[in-house]
């Protein structure tokens, strides 16, 4: 049962509420179809466009399993988000790279996440957030 006092519901919840949001606003009044994974995954991308990012490390930084990072993938080249590229020093590694058409909507994306994140942080002092953040970082260590 879901209380106020299970944290794993607590936080169920909330990812579920930023998820949401982040799809309403980045779909709102266009045809790009994003959903919340496909624009957390393009907004790694564009903040290391210099270096050689690969399905492995989108799996490693999201903790998401191989096969799931692969339907992502999949979606995000058919859509033209991505697409994937030979490597001159290893011809089994395919680098992900953004593609035009998403440059063309990556500030509108980008804006609206910071803009999200300033929402949701709203009315917390720098302090909390610091804690917050040590916390987050303890939870994910403590199931890893």
């Amino acid at each position: 049962m879901c209380n106020e006092k299970n944290i794993i519901c607590k936080i169920r919840k909330i990812s579920n509420l930023i998820r949401r949001h982040y799809e309403e606003i980045i779909n709102e009044n266009n045809n790009y179809k994003l959903t919340s994974r496909h624009i957390i995954i393009a907004k790694y991308l564009y903040e290391n466009q210099e270096k050689d990012i690969f399905q492995k490390d989108i799996e490693k930084e999201f903790c998401i399993r191989r096969s799931t990072v692969t339907s992502i993938l999949n979606v995000m080249e058919k859509n033209e988000l991505i697409k994937r590229e030979k490597v001159h020093y290893d011809c089994r590694l395919k680098k992900i790279v953004l593609t035009e058409k998403f440059k063309s909507i990556q500030n509108k994306i980008l804006t609206e996440l910071k803009d999200m994140e300033k929402k949701i942080l709203n009315g917390i002092d720098e302090e909390e957030i610091k804690q917050f953040y040590k916390t987050l970082e303890k939870i994910k260590n403590n199931i890893t």
